[in-house]
């Protein structure tokens, strides 16, 4: 579900920890910047999906039941649009490739965060959402342009 936004709007950011304190801080940081959503399991995020338009999920690596990396591959296969990205305080390169690979995150994010990498990374990433969704727009007024000459053509011969 692809909406056009105007340009001012800011992107919706879900972020999925399953620690209290890091969704708090993360909230308290990026409320001015983003319109902040928090989810401490992958069941409470897909019910924040059903109610709101995500651009940008941002999932920590190490959380009970699931990790980053698989949740933000079933994240892909659901909501293809939305941009991933993955958050760990632990080096782990086959997370990372995991998370490369299977989910397509597009930015990889070391805790503690710096603030500023996670504007940067957040501002880049909504606007290949919004780019994506201006190239299937224009996509489907091409098609739709096609198969109008299509039945005007099939009609000259016709008559």
């Amino acid at each position: 579900m692809l909406h056009a936004l105007p340009n001012n709007a800011r992107p919706t950011v879900l972020y999925l920890d399953d620690e209290a304190g890091n969704r708090q801080a993360f909230q308290a940081a990026f409320r001015t910047d983003f319109i902040v959503l928090t989810a401490e399991k992958l069941s409470v995020a897909w019910r924040l999906f059903e109610q709101h338009e995500v651009h940008v999920v941002i999932c920590d690596q190490r959380m009970p039941g699931i990790v980053g990396s698989e949740a933000l591959r079933q994240i892909k296969e659901r909501f293809p649009q939305v941009r991933r990205m993955l958050i760990t305080a632990h080096a782990d390169l086959q997370a990372l490739v995991d998370a490369l690979n299977q989910a397509g995150v597009c930015h990889y994010i070391q805790k503690p965060w710096e603030e500023e990498e996670v504007r940067v990374a957040v501002r880049a990433a909504w606007e290949s959402y919004k780019a994506e969704g201006e190239r299937k727009a224009f996509t489907e007024k091409l098609l739709e342009s096609n198969r109008q000459l299509e039945f005007a053509l099939r009609q000259r011969l016709l008559s």
